[in-house]
């Protein structure tokens, strides 16, 4: 028969940083914290994020940095409470690619406007090649000789 842990017991199973941490800065439910950086005064202010002192105009690191933000979400996820951890700057796991920015020419690739030049540019080059002949004896007439015999030795199945 599978017993149900308390939630003090369970608080009490989690690992010694994880727990500490909880113990600074309570769980979501109990305090809602801001998404980003704040001001120093401000009791919810963000552990993970710099916050500003409005006094002296100086900024404050965070309490704990992108490293340690990091090593504390893998914890809370190992354990599935990384939802009760205040916002972090850093994307994880599924946010990463769930919520990427794809640049715009990768998605939608060039345009209507420059695909029409392209193919006109690439219908004139192809009528140049076949008048090329044409033009390179206008320039040298010694050229005819060299294109009849090719011709004339031009190889065929029969």
């Amino acid at each position: 028969m599978a017993t149900q842990l308390t939630s003090k017991e369970a608080f009490a199973k989690l690992p010694q940083r994880l727990h500490s941490f909880f113990i600074k800065y309570p769980p979501r439910p109990f305090a809602q914290y801001k998404d980003g950086p704040s001001v120093s005064s401000d009791p919810l202010k963000n552990p993970f994020f710099p916050n500003k002192n409005l006094e002296t105009g100086n900024w404050h690191g965070a309490k704990y940095s992108r490293r340690k933000s990091a090593d504390l979400y893998k914890m809370a996820k190992k354990f599935g409470i990384q939802d009760l951890l205040p916002p972090t700057p850093r994307k994880f796991h599924e946010d990463k690619y769930v919520n990427k920015k794809w640049i715009d020419s990768m998605v939608n690739p060039g345009n209507e406007a420059r695909d029409e030049e392209i193919a006109a540019k690439i219908k004139a080059r192809k009528e140049a090649i076949a008048k090329m002949d044409d033009i390179i004896v206008a320039a040298r007439p010694s050229f005819k000789r060299l294109l009849e015999k090719r011709e004339k030795n031009k190889k065929t199945w029969f």
